[in-house]
């Protein structure tokens, strides 16, 4: 009987949501245009702020309920009480939809590759706020970004490893435009921060790729936050600058965690 439940309960959501929309359900779709002047660390504090607690999530046409949401730089953890969380990487998501009407539910709807989620707040009734759908828009938008940009970053840096390791190895001082970023991540680390800090890390290594410490120090960062792959990247880059440095089984160990911790 209990399975049967189970089952039920998506089947009755979707019902819902068909029954609304014959009854002028509004639905809000985020665009380019509405993203508007709501920054990435805005939009990180929404999803942590503004989805209810206990709100139900319909995935894999199960319920469960929302125990809460962790954002990364490109990735969206679904935290519910199964204890089995939905990682999704921001940049894919290709649906991210709000439908609200007069007596029901609010319903935000995300999906990657065609696996739908929906998630249920059942605090509000009736409300026309769409921050939680704007602020995955322009994580989204951030995500793809950011990927785009690590590539590219990783293409200069691996040709011109040559000249990177000379400067790596002449141990000069950063410029100031570097060092403020520097400071500005390790008061961001001090305070737990750690989305900030990496951020703040990669703005002086555009400004000094050669930084071995920045690298290192990213890539510890990076891996706080569960962005695996990136951290992973950020170490060897380290290794590739510094490859005598008295930290390289230490160095290559993480990796090896980091991996695994990857493959999750």
């Amino acid at each position: 009987m209990k399975t049967v439940k189970r089952w039920l309960k998506p089947i009755f959501c979707f019902a819902m949501l068909v029954l609304v929309a014959s009854c002028g359900a509004k639905i809000y779709i985020p665009n380019i245009n509405s993203m508007g002047n709501m920054s990435v660390k805005e939009a990180r504090k929404v999803l942590a702020t503004e989805l209810p607690e206990n709100a139900e999530v319909f995935v894999d046409g199960r319920s469960y309920h929302l125990t809460g949401v962790s954002v990364a730089p490109t990735t969206l953890i679904i935290l519910n009480e199964s204890g089995k969380n939905r990682v999704f990487k921001i940049g894919e998501l290709d649906q991210i939809t709000h439908t609200y009407a007069f007596g029901i539910p609010d319903k935000y709807t995300i999906s990657l590759k065609n696996e739908l989620i929906f998630i249920t707040q059942c605090k509000v009734p009736y409300t026309a706020n769409t921050n939680i759908p704007i602020a995955l828009y322009v994580l989204k938008q951030n995500a793809i970004k950011a990927e785009k940009d690590a590539d590219e970053e990783h293409a200069r840096f691996s040709a011109s490893i040559a000249d990177y390791r000379k400067k790596a190895a002449s141990n000069a001082a950063i410029p100031e435009e570097a060092n403020r970023y520097k400071v500005q991540a390790e008061g961001a680390v001090r305070d737990k921060e750690f989305y900030d800090a990496a951020d703040f890390y990669a703005e002086a290594l555009k400004i000094v790729p050669w930084w071995s410490v920045g690298h290192f120090n990213r890539a510890l960062v990076l891996g706080e936050t569960g962005e695996y792959e990136e951290a992973i990247r950020e170490m060897k880059h380290y290794l590739q600058l510094v490859p005598d440095a008295p930290n390289v089984r230490a160095a290559q160990d993480k990796i090896y965690d980091w991996e695994r911790l990857e493959a999750k």
